[in-house]
Parts: structure tokens; C-alpha cells; sequence
């Protein structure tokens, strides 16, 4: 109904023009009375103005009200009466919009009230960083954790580590790369994890920082009670035969607290004394052999990190393999794009790669495994790069896996339990993980994941 008052006042005044058109065009081509083709002149000047005045007066509204909307200002007031119908309800309908404006903005403004008052009450400390580094927004747990206000630079953050303000600002579309643990100048372990939010203006960092530190000791304090239990295990296996012989040869030599004369010694104490004191070699050169292995993974390398072909380091690594026994009997699967250049230790990650190939090739052999294959895939993307090594045998039960990384931890008979748990360790000193993978397309798969160098 608006429209058809407003359509009618513009047909209206739009008529009347042509119509004082056409009458001043007569009365000065066919008449010549000046007079009054002065005054319809006069007359259609006055309906043009009429009618730019009247578009000039919604345009005014309609501009106050977008320039309101632009600068997030509800509280224009349009005229509820001007005399004119049509004029009218174009104002009803800018004040109805003006109204759902603001009541929007009420809504809006209460929901991000409310959502800043979970924010600010939130145990996890969150503040965001825009593309300058400077911190546009954070909450108290956040404040209290970094000793960061609004405002502040995020190199403010570098006595907690120098790495971390690189962190935030380098972190962008790496999901791999988005969440690391670093320890503040009071001991606590933080747990800084980084989400982008890509606007219209900019691209912001939201950063999550947690306080992990107690869940670290109590993990820590698990693996120092298992690293105990194995330790124990392994010592004790040793230790027992030894004190066992020792009593058992030490009676072949005393009786009665007296020492048994040379006379009375027959051959079969003397061979049974030789065995016993050839099992207590082994055992003692057993329990070196575990001290040596335990000193190994105590006293790691620093890695020197230095421009790698990881395709050719792989085909050799396989090569060396080859000279495993049976490694001949393994079909072998490869998905390896040739030149692949990464930095990282070429002699660290040798090591463990071949220790991981090691371990699937006993796997396959030690169960007999029907047509028993090993694949092994390098994928990269940006800075970094995925080795999977993987072994159609039998999957690692649920309980094993979790142990599997344990220093010592074997299901090996002759096992170490050192080669996993090392070579985590040195994947990890280089700034990258293993992740284990049992049970999927009845696969067991190793995945070495490592970054280049940002330090």
C-alpha cells in the first residue's frame, strides 16, 4: 500500500510537468501571449521544484538512516507527519527499519556481553593478536598467565621463551604447527594452541595458553614409576641367577663353614662350577649391555640440521635394510617422489628409519605373516614432511601400544626395549614425533613427523 501512495504522488507531479510542458509550448508557438506563457513557465518551474524537493526530502531521510547504520547509530527520529500520505509511510517504513536495527543491535550486544562474561570467567586463558602483533583483545586467566594486557606487543612474551612470539606470528595455515608448550619464568608449563580467523579487514590469531604443568608432573611421575618397574624388572632378571649359582657354586666349596679340600672335588662339581660361572658372565655381560643401553638413550646427540635429499636417504636406507635377514622374502612398497630437499639430521633420522624398518621386518618373520609386505611413503607439504613406515603383520593390542614408547618397555625375547623409545626421543629432539597407528586397514604404521629447522 506504501508503494502505490508513493508510485502515485510521483505519476502525479510527473503528469502535471508534461502537462505545463505542453501548455507552454502552445502558448509561445501558437498564441504568443507572453503573458501567460510567462506564468505557466512560472507554474512548471515551481512543479519541478515541487518534485525535486520531494525526492530531496526522502533522500535525506533514507541517507541519515544508512549514514546511521554505517556508524552504528539507531536513534534517528523520522517526522510521523508531513502532510503528505505517500511521504508518510516511506517514513513508517524507514522508522520500522530503524526500529529492527536497533533492536538487533540491543540483541547483539547483549549475546557479546554475555559471551565476554564466559570469556572472562574461563579458566583457559585467550587474547587475540592482529597481523602488527599487538594484543586487541584478552581475558584475566590470559593476563595472569603471560602478565599480557590489551595493547601490548606480543614480544612481551619473550621472557617466557624467545621462540614464542615467532610462534604466534609464524603459525599461519600450519595445523601441524599450531599448538607448542613453553615454561614462564614462575615454572609453569603453558600450552599455547592458535586458531586464524581471516576477516574482511585482516587476519587475527586467537591464542588458547593453558596451565598444564600439573598434568606434565603427573604424566611425568607415571613414566619415572614405569621407567622404575622395567629397570627393576630387567635388573632383577639378571640379578637372580647370579645370586642363585653363587649359592649353589659356593656349596660345592664349603661345608660346615669349612672349605672343601681339593682331594674331595670330583669332575662333575668342577664341570657343573664352569657352567655355573659361564652363566654368570653372560648375565653380568647382560646387565653392561642394558646399563651401556640405558647410558645411550640418557646421552642423545644434538642434531645438526643441513639440507637432505629424503628420497635418496630413504632408497639407501632400504638398501642397508636388504642386509637383514630375511628382509629378501618382504615385498617392498614405495611411494616416494624423487628430490625431496628438507633439512634436518641426515644421521639421526638414518637411525631411526632403519630401526623402524627393523622392527617391521621381525614383526612380519616373528608371525609367520602370509604374503608379508612393507610400505613405506614420503608425503610433504610446506615445512613438513611425513615418513610412514608400515607392515601388513598382526596389529599391536590396545595395552601394548600404550607402552610401546616406554624406555626398556620389549615383547621381545632378546629384545632391548631401547630402539622405539630412542628413536622417539631423537624424532622428538628435533622438533618433531612418532605416531603409531595399529588396526587400520589391518596395517600397523609408524609416522615420522618432522619440521624444518625454525630456530
Amino acid at each position: 500500500m506504501s508503494y502505490k501512495h508513493f508510485y502515485g504522488a510521483i505519476i502525479l507531479r510527473i503528469a502535471i510537468i508534461i502537462m505545463l510542458s505542453v501548455i507552454v509550448t502552445y502558448l509561445y508557438f501558437e498564441t504568443q501571449v507572453v503573458i501567460l506563457c510567462v506564468l505557466f513557465l512560472i507554474l512548471l518551474i515551481g512543479a519541478v521544484i515541487n518534485i525535486i524537493r520531494y525526492f530531496n526530502r526522502l533522500n535525506y531521510w533514507i541517507a541519515s538512516f544508512l549514514l546511521g547504520i554505517e556508524n552504528d547509530d539507531t536513534t534517528l527520529k523520522t517526522p510521523s507527519h508531513t502532510g503528505n500520505k505517500a511521504i508518510n509511510n516511506v517514513y513508517t517504513g524507514i522508522e520500522r527499519l530503524n526500529q529492527l536495527f536497533r533492536k538487533t543491535k540491543i540483541d547483539i550486544g547483549t549475546q557479546e556481553q554475555y559471551f565476554r562474561s564466559i570469556i572472562d570467567q574461563s579458566a583457559t586463558g585467550l587474547f587475540s593478536v592482529n597481523e602488527q602483533g599487538r594484543v586487541i583483545n584478552i581475558n584475566p586467566a590470559a593476563t595472569k598467565l603471560t602478565k599480557l594486557n590489551n595493547y601490548h606487543h606480543v614480544n612481551a612474551l619473550l621472557p617466557i621463551a624467545k621462540e614464542l612470539p615467532a610462534f604466534i606470528t609464524e603459525s599461519s595455515g600450519n595445523t601441524n604447527r599450531q599448538s607448542a608448550i613453553f615454561e614462564n619464568p614462575d615454572g609453569q608449563k603453558l600450552l599455547f594452541r592458535i586458531s586464524e580467523i581471516i576477516t574482511v579487514d585482516e587476519s587475527i590469531k586467537l591464542v588458547a595458553v593453558s596451565d598444564i604443568t600439573k598434568e606434565l608432573d603427573n604424566r611425568e611421575i607415571d613414566s619415572w614409576i614405569k621407567l622404575a618397574r622395567t629397570l627393576s624388572h630387567e635388573i632383577m632378571n639378571n640379578i637372580a641367577p647370579i645370586t642363585t649359582l653363587s649359592k649353589v657354586i659356593s656349596g660345592y666349596f664349603i661345608s660346615n663353614k669349612q672349605t672343601t679340600s681339593s682331594e674331595k672335588l670330583d669332575s662333575d662339581t668342577i664341570a657343573n662350577t664352569v657352567k655355573g660361572l659361564k652363566v654368570i658372565e653372560e648375565r653380568g655381560l647382560g646387565l653392561i649391555n642394558f646399563v651401556e643401553n640405558y647410558r645411550r638413550f640418557t646421552k642423545l646427540p644434538e642434531p645438526h640440521f643441513k639440507k637432505v635429499n629424503l628420497s635418496s636417504l630413504i632408497d639407501n636406507n632400504l638398501m642397508a635394510a636388504s642386509a637383514y635377514p630375511g628382509f629378501d622374502t618382504i615385498k617392498i612398497k614405495k611411494s616416494v617422489p624423487k628430490d625431496i630437499m628438507f633439512s634436518t639430521d641426515e644421521k639421526l633420522l638414518s637411525q631411526v628409519i632403519l630401526n623402524l624398518l627393523k622392527n617391521a621386518l621381525e614383526a612380519l618373520i616373528i608371525e609367520n605373516t602370509q604374503s608379508p609386505c612393507i610400505s613405506i611413503n614420503l608425503l610433504k607439504k610446506s615445512n613438513i614432511v611425513k615418513i610412514e613406515i608400515s607392515n601388513n603383520g598382526p596389529t599391536i593390542p590396545p595395552e601394548i601400544k600404550e607402552q610401546i614408547f616406554i624406555p626398556f618397555y620389549t615383547t621381545k625375547e632378546n629384545g632391548s626395549g631401547i630402539g622405539l623409545s630412542l628413536s622417539k626421543q631423537i624424532i622428538m629432539q628435533m622438533g618433531g614425533d612418532i605416531i603409531l597407528s595399529s588396526g587400520k586397514d589391518e596395517r600397523t604404521t609408524f609416522s615420522i613427523i618432522i619440521y624444518s629447522d625454525l630456530r
